[in-house]
């Protein structure tokens, strides 16, 4: 099945990036930040086998659009087995300019993702806060060494598609996806629509005088 994430142009190929992830630690991997291609973000990353930390998701739910995600340093003894994200396996250092505004760390803290064949996509899309309508920013690449090099392509732009304001989530259409959250009170950040009985998080808005989990303390 193609991956919806990839467009390919002719000659060139382009990642539409769904998140930027940022890590949190004293250690060596501390501030980098990754460009993700996956549709959902992996409850933990690692950055090589070598690794004697990996890095667990401060929160749960869908991604939500232009909102960098955060993780937070545990040993690598407490990674469980399933959803990680294997850094080194597929995604490569890179520089781009506008580094420090647009994913926070230093230029030589950044991983971008590779193509299914381990190559570098000539264009990458990366999404950038915004409401309603989706906004990125455009990259390309300019060399292919040792590290990759990427130049900010033209100005920010508006995508096609709705982004829910009440869990982030980019969708096609505002409606049934904002419909099936129900009453503000059944809701909170990063909960895919249909799923406001789960317990609340640690995170997210909080409605209080409403029955649902958004109102518990």
């Amino acid at each position: 099945m193609p991956d919806p994430s990839v467009t390919e142009a002719g000659e060139s190929s382009r990642v539409d990036a769904t998140a930027v992830l940022q890590l949190i630690s004293d250690g060596p991997s501390g501030d980098t930040a990754i460009v993700l291609r996956r549709t959902e973000a992996p409850p933990f990353i690692v950055m090589g086998d070598d690794s004697e930390e990996g890095f667990s998701r401060l929160r749960r739910g869908t991604i939500a659009y232009g909102v960098p995600e955060s993780y937070q340093a545990l040993p690598r003894d407490m990674i469980r087995a399933g959803h990680i994200l294997h850094v080194r396996d597929d995604h490569r250092p890179a520089r781009v300019d506008k580094a420090g505004s647009i994913f926070g760390p230093a230029p030589e803290k950044l991983w971008v993702p590779l193509d299914d064949d381990l190559r570098p996509f000539e264009r990458m899309r990366v999404p950038i806060p915004s409401l309603e309508r989706p906004a990125f920013v455009e990259f390309a690449l300019q060399s292919d060494g040792e590290m990759l090099e990427y130049r900010l392509h033209g100005e920010a732009q508006l995508g096609d598609g709705y982004i829910c304001s009440y869990c982030g989530k980019l969708c096609p259409e505002k409606e049934p996806h904002t419909a099936a959250h129900g009453v503000a009170g059944h809701t909170h950040a990063g909960v895919a629509a249909g799923q406001e009985h789960e317990p609340a998080p640690m995170t997210g808005p909080l409605e209080l005088g409403h029955p649902g989990s958004g109102s518990q303390l």
